[in-house]
């Protein structure tokens, strides 16, 4: 027996040494992206400062001013109603709850305030008042049952309060300098001047990141457009409607795809998937619609092939999530007459949506930090545009681009790398976050 539990004790002993190792490595990790992004800063604090803002209140009269007085609207009004169960139960239902197809209809609009909008404050705007719609339509509905109107969703309101005060703030601001403002609230990256000491911090270089972020939102957003349709219409198909035998050939085909490398993607979509762009491109160019000719390497072809990337992640976790619901959910909606697509509407995926929704922001997670092939579909032209067959650059795209490069230690656009890398693992965790609450929820026990 005491042979036994030293072994036992043994291998205890072991797997803990193991689980710390990978602790202590993850927190290096961090350590070094906090210890040389806060280097780029000081550094470039020395020089410019850390924060100066310019006030413009007249701002409030642009898209911004608008973006931001709506965002606090309907933050108010979700507010209002809260508390006024008896006006929010009087509220005409048919607006709160249209029909399907209209719906799908106002979540395109909103995505395509990000992909053809010059602001982002007005997709955020689109987006929170979407948002605020669906957490009014919650309320009344849970009020009409007979509950005390509380649902979950009650982190939107926190959200749209938040984006409510900083797309304010960027409409009565006009200009940002310093370390932390142009670092964050800039849109000029040009990390690279003609300096003549290559270690030096030049007057022409410029450090706005959101040209970065903006055009990995568009490669990320689009790809979702394209993911989410197929993935989780595969998802219920398998689970829903295909035979056993099918499944059975769909299922390990997805992984197939799931398990091609990224640079293979990548070469796919510069090859294949960019000439089709370029001809899409064109013929809006010729027509009006774009102002510049296409370019084989832009944001579309990028988020084309990061959706075909990701499209098995969704349909597969999206498929488990389906399978995962009882059976007598299933069954008993059948019996009660309803037809196999208002089962699958009504029942299974409501039942289901956490799992779904987890999938989709797992996806979206992978998109963010997706490399190799917005490398190669993208560009390496780090300026954001409307104009999404244009090249531009992604966040994950500079960082390799600029480690491949000939960059001494420590020079400003070394340090460059580990302030955009922070940024980056700052927004995959929030997202990671958030897929975790989406699944505290919307979570089902049965």
């Amino acid at each position: 027996m005491s042979k036994v539990r030293s072994k036992f004790d043994w291998s205890a002993n072991i797997l803990f040494v193991m689980s710390t190792s990978v602790i202590l490595i993850t927190f290096g990790i961090i350590q070094t992206l906090v210890f040389e992004a806060w280097n780029f800063f000081s550094e470039l604090a020395d020089s410019r400062g850390w924060l100066n803002i310019d006030w413009n209140f007249s701002g409030i009269f642009s898209n911004d001013g608008f973006a931001a007085i709506v965002i606090l609207t309907a933050f108010g009004l979700e507010r209002y109603l809260r508390n006024k169960k008896t006006v929010l139960k009087n509220l005409p239902s048919d607006l709160f709850h249209p029909n399907l197809l209209v719906k799908v209809g106002i979540w395109l609009v909103v995505l395509l305030t990000l992909f053809f909008g010059e602001s982002l404050w007005i997709f955020l705007c689109a987006l929170c008042t979407v948002l605020i719609w669906r957490r009014i339509a919650n309320l009344q509905e849970a009020t009409i049952r007979g509950g005390d109107g509380e649902v979950s969703g009650a982190w939107i309101s926190t959200v749209t309060l938040v984006f409510g005060f900083a797309a304010l703030m960027a409409s009565i601001t006009h200009g940002f300098s310093g370390a932390l403002g142009e670092f964050f609230l800039q849109t000029e990256w040009t990390p690279s001047g003609a300096c003549p000491d290559r270690r030096s911090l030049c007057e022409n270089m410029s450090f706005g990141v959101n040209s970065l972020l903006l055009t990995t939102l568009q490669v990320a957003f689009g790809a979702l457009i394209i993911a989410i349709p197929l993935g989780v219409g595969t998802a219920i198909y398998l689970s829903e409607y295909a035979h056993p035998r099918i499944s059975a050939i769909v299922k390990p085909t997805l992984e197939i795809l799931a398990g091609i490398p990224s640079v293979v993607y990548g070469f796919f979509a510069f090859l294949y998937i960019g000439p089709l762009v370029v001809e899409l491109g064109s013929w809006l160019f010729e027509n009006g619609w774009i102002d510049d000719p296409p370019n084989p390497l832009n944001p579309l072809n990028g988020a084309i092939v990061v959706g075909v990337m990701i499209l098995p992640l969704i349909a597969s976790l999206s498929e488990d999530a389906l399978r995962a619901v009882p059976n007598e959910l299933r069954e008993g909606s059948l019996a009660l007459g309803a037809t196999r697509i208002e089962t699958t509407a009504r029942v299974m995926i409501p039942a289901s949506l956490s799992g779904i929704l987890a999938s989709i922001v797992l996806a979206l997670s992978r998109a963010v930090g997706e490399t190799m092939a917005v490398t190669l579909a993208v560009g390496t032209v780090a300026a954001f545009t409307g104009n999404m067959f244009l090249p531009a650059q992604t966040m994950t795209a500079y960082i390799a681009q600029r480690v491949g490069g000939d960059l001494p230690f420590g020079e400003i656009g070394y340090l460059t790398i580990f302030a955009v890398g922070l940024y980056l693992f700052m927004i995959t965790l929030a997202l990671n976050l958030l897929g975790n609450r989406i699944l505290e929820a919307y979570r089902e026990a049965y």
